[in-house]
């Protein structure tokens, strides 16, 4: 079609702007970065509308570029003053030129014209995170969570149990595995135990290990499967959703620990080629402890992974505790993150024997990755952590297959003779490396229990080109 399409634009007529419009949006989505921005600008010279403007400022950000990209987002904007998409994606492009007060008015406006626009909320949530505005920032995020998710009235938990929550969720975002019903059923279990959650969810315990008996053997950790809803209405009105969300302000003092010798750890970081470095005692106790509790205890782990489950910043894993975190990390180690702005962070947490994430790199330029689970649950001190490999991404390769293609990837890694270093599992422990650098966990082998699981912590800062 891309072919048949370019072949009719390359002949002797003179293509109108919505035609060639369509060739730069064709080669847009085939990656082709180089012919799509000449495209564009070719569509542009013919007149094309707005969103011409709007869709090449959006390529020059995915590509780093934020000068062409500010001009031509700024151009959209003023073409379209009511384009939340073009407002949001300005305020994407000022935020990569380190103009956070710019950004902030530029997602301020998006969700002026669209309050349910999660992006420009979570993207308004950073910019309030690089100006030191904690509290916004949670706010923000929060709403963007909210979005997605829905929100429990504050200390009224038994209201997650309306008969028809919202937002309603699309079919595959419903859909159960094992690993996810196994967690889930020791997550409410614990919850209930700790007084967390009232009596009343003692009956969607034992629908969630119902269902959780009844799909075993038909999903494996790589697929979901839907379930009945009227069968399960409870599951149906619970999974997935922010039944109890650890919200206590962060612990008094320093997150990280004050004893920690940032210099040090720098000058192995930035002597080390390529860059890589292992810190131990990353968080000062109160803030592990805290830590350790948020994850246990809020309902946010909802991204079925393949024997594991994600949860994210935009999607309900944040806390004043982490967004401290994430800042006094770059002021503690500034020779390492450089002033970049945080791109995202996240939280992984495994089942006690199956694979975890597989090798991949990151659209980033720092990746800080640290454990929290306690040692004694890991019964392979030797292992259980992170592999990482002395080769990064090639620069032509998208995002795509530097992240999502493991066997690619492999076997460009034994073709170029690439062996990983072993950096074991330790409570507290951090692995800071270049985020381009091909990385993988290392199989866990933990103790069964719920508070046994392996859970890794990880942020972002910078992007690839930076």
């Amino acid at each position: 079609m891309l072919k048949n399409l370019i072949r009719s634009l390359t002949g002797s007529r003179r293509p109108s702007p919505d035609e060639a419009l369509r060739e730069a949006e064709a080669r847009h989505r085939a990656e082709d970065h180089g012919a799509a921005i000449a495209a564009y600008r070719r569509a542009i010279s013919l007149g094309a509308p707005a969103r011409a403007h709007r869709q090449l400022g959006e390529l020059y950000v995915s590509v780093g570029e934020q000068g062409p990209a500010i001009e031509h987002l700024r151009t959209a904007v003023e073409l379209d003053p009511d384009d939340a998409d073009a407002h949001c994606l300005l305020g994407a492009a000022l935020s990569d030129a380190r103009r956070p007060a710019d950004a902030a008015r530029c997602f301020e406006r998006a969700i002026a014209l669209r309050e349910a626009f999660p992006e420009a909320h979570y993207n308004l949530g950073l910019a309030r995170f690089e100006q030191a505005d904690f509290k916004g920032a949670l706010a923000s995020f929060d709403r963007c969570s909210g979005l997605k998710r829905g929100r429990i009235p504050a200390g009224a938990p038994a209201a997650g149990l309306a008969p028809d929550p919202l937002p309603r969720f699309a079919p595959q975002d419903m859909g159960v595995n094992e690993v996810k019903l196994k967690h889930d059923c020791e997550q409410l279990d614990y919850l209930l135990r700790q007084g967390r959650l009232p009596a009343d969810y003692a009956e969607v315990l034992v629908q969630y290990q119902a269902l959780r008996d009844e799909v075993r053997g038909l999903a494996d950790e790589h697929r979901v499967v839907p379930f009945d809803h009227a069968r399960y209405p409870l599951v149906a009105r619970t999974y997935k959703r922010p039944l109890h969300v650890v919200r206590e302000p962060a612990p008094a003092g320093p997150v990280l620990e004050p004893a920690l010798d940032a210099a040090a750890v720098e000058e192995r970081y930035l002597a080390s080629r390529p860059n890589l470095a292992t810190l131990d005692g990353l968080l000062a106790p109160a803030a592990l402890r805290e830590l350790r509790r948020f994850c246990l205890e809020s309902t946010v782990w909802n991204d079925v992974k393949a024997g594991y489950l994600g949860a994210y910043l935009f999607d309900g894993f944040c806390s004043e505790l982490l967004l401290r975190l994430a800042w006094e990390f770059r002021e503690r180690l500034p020779r390492i993150v450089r002033g970049l702005p945080l791109q995202v962070l996240w939280g992984y947490k495994c089942d006690s024997r199956l694979p975890a994430l597989g090798v991949h790199a990151d659209a980033a330029a720092v990746n800080v990755n640290f454990w929290i689970t306690d040692d004694a649950a890991n019964l392979d001190p030797a292992h259980g952590g992170l592999l990482v490999y002395e080769h990064d991404a090639p620069r032509e390769w998208g995002f795509a297959k530097f992240n999502k293609e493991p066997d690619t990837i492999l076997a460009y890694l034994e073709s170029v003779g690439s062996v990983p270093h072993c950096i074991p599992h330790r409570a507290n422990r951090a692995v800071i490396f270049d985020s381009d650098l091909f990385h993988a966990s290392d199989r866990p082998h933990f103790r069964e229990g719920y508070a046994n699981r392996r859970v890794n912590v990880t942020l972002l800062y910078g992007t690839r080109t930076s």
